[in-house]
């Protein structure tokens, strides 16, 4: 599942738009997008603080600060899949 998020994340780039403070969105495809993100970081790492921080930026999104937290669950998602692809080691 995650492997498909950040695919279907990588692809949502191309529908931001440029507007005069910087990218944003205006589309159902991201808001289903951000909600699958938060959805997965809350039943998989819902402890973290990584999972706390978007909740936090999930809460007072708007479209101006819409790409800004794309950006940040992009990040997150491939960085959860990179830690849980590692091995962990108990010592």
């Amino acid at each position: 599942m995650i492997e498909e998020l950040i695919k279907k994340g990588e692809e949502l780039d191309s529908e931001a738009i440029e507007g005069m403070t910087g990218k944003y969105f205006q589309s159902v495809n991201f808001e289903q997008w951000a909600s699958k993100a938060i959805l997965y970081l809350e039943s998989y790492h819902g402890s973290s603080s990584v999972t706390e921080k978007a909740k936090e930026k999930f809460r007072s999104l708007n479209s101006n600060t819409n790409y800004q937290f794309y950006q940040f669950i992009l990040g997150a998602l491939k960085a959860v899949k990179e830690f849980d692809s590692e091995p962990v080691d108990y010592i």
